[in-house]
C-alpha cells in the first residue's frame, strides 16, 4: 500500500514537477531571462488588474465605485439604471447574480484571453484551455471527487455553510425555476473562468519562467478569494487549489478541474437546500 502510494505521489507530483522545471530551465536557454521575465510580468500584472476590477466594480453589494465612475464621466443616467437593475423590483437579487457572473466571466477570462492572444501572441491551448488528449486525465479527477464528497456533505449541516450556499438566496415560497436554476447555470461558467485564470492563465502563464513554483505563486490569490467563505472551505481551497493546480500541469488542461468545480459547487448548494426542505 505504502509503495503504491509512493509510485502514485512520484507520478503525479514528483515528475510534474520535474518536467516543468526542466522545461522551465529550456525555455531560459531559449528565450533569455529578459523575454521569459517580461512575459511573467504581464501575466501577473494582468492578474492585479482583473482582480482589482472584480473587487471594487463586480460586487453588486457595492455599488460606490460605479457611482463615483460615472458621476466623472458624467454618466449618471446610466447609474441609476444599474442601480434599479441590480437592486428595485422582485427580479433585483436575480439581476445582482446575473452582473456577478458576468463581471467574473470579464474579468478572469475574457480579459486574460485577450491579453494571451494579443499581447503575449500565444495560442490559448498553451494556457489550459486544450481539449485533445485530455480523457484518460479523467480517472484522477473523479478520485480528487470521491475524496471530496464526505467533507462537503458533513459541512453541509454547519450553520456556516448555511449562511452561505446557496449564492442566489431563495425566498420562502418562490419557486426554483427560473431563477434558480438559471443562476446554477450561471454559476458554471463562472467556475470555467476561475478555473482558466487560477490554472490556465497563471499557473501555464508562469511556469516557463517559474516552472512548478507557479503553482505554488497561483496558489496565494486563489486562497484570498476565499476569505470571505468559512473557515473549513478556505482551508480547504489551498489543498484543492495546490492539486487542481499540479493536475493542470500534469495534463495541460483546466477543463477537468473546471468540471469538478462545477459539481462540488452545484452540490453544496443542493445540500444547502436539501437541508431547508426546498427540493421536495
Amino acid at each position: 500500500m505504502r509503495s503504491g502510494a509512493s509510485a502514485l505521489w512520484r507520478s503525479i507530483v514528483t515528475e510534474t514537477a520535474e518536467r516543468a522545471d526542466a522545461g522551465a530551465r529550456l525555455a531560459l536557454e531559449r528565450d533569455g531571462a529578459r523575454r521569459l521575465d517580461r512575459e511573467a510580468g504581464v501575466v501577473l500584472l494582468t492578474a492585479v488588474l482583473c482582480l482589482t476590477l472584480i473587487h471594487f466594480f463586480g460586487r453588486p453589494g457595492v455599488l460606490e465605485h460605479w457611482r463615483h465612475l460615472c458621476a466623472v464621466l458624467h454618466l449618471e443616467s446610466v447609474f441609476r439604471h444599474l442601480e434599479g437593475y441590480l437592486l428595485d423590483g422582485r427580479e433585483g437579487r436575480f439581476h445582482a447574480r446575473v452582473f456577478w457572473a458576468a463581471a467574473r466571466a470579464l474579468a478572469l477570462l475574457v480579459i486574460p484571453a485577450a491579453v494571451v492572444t494579443l499581447v503575449l501572441r500565444r495560442p490559448l491551448g498553451d494556457f489550459g484551455l486544450r481539449t485533445r488528449g485530455i480523457l484518460p486525465h479523467v480517472w484522477l479527477y473523479l478520485a480528487m471527487l470521491l475524496l471530496i464528497a464526505p467533507a462537503v456533505v458533513i459541512a453541509s449541516y454547519t450553520q456556516p455553510f448555511q449562511a452561505t450556499y446557496p449564492f442566489y438566496r431563495v425566498e420562502p415560497g418562490e419557486r426554483l425555476w427560473p431563477n434558480f436554476w438559471l443562476w446554477e447555470l450561471l454559476y458554471a461558467s463562472q467556475f470555467v473562468g476561475i478555473e482558466f485564470f487560477f490554472r490556465g492563465f497563471l499557473v501555464h502563464g508562469l511556469k516557463r519562467r517559474m516552472g512548478y513554483t507557479a503553482v505554488w505563486a497561483s496558489l496565494v490569490p486563489y486562497t484570498m478569494i476565499h476569505f470571505e467563505k468559512p473557515l473549513a472551505e478556505c482551508l480547504g481551497a489551498v489543498v484543492a487549489g495546490w492539486v487542481l493546480g499540479t493536475l493542470s500541469l500534469r495534463t495541460g488542461s483546466m477543463w477537468w478541474g473546471a468540471a469538478i468545480h462545477t459539481v462540488v459547487a452545484w452540490g453544496m448548494d443542493l445540500l444547502s437546500l436539501g437541508h431547508q426542505g426546498r427540493l421536495g
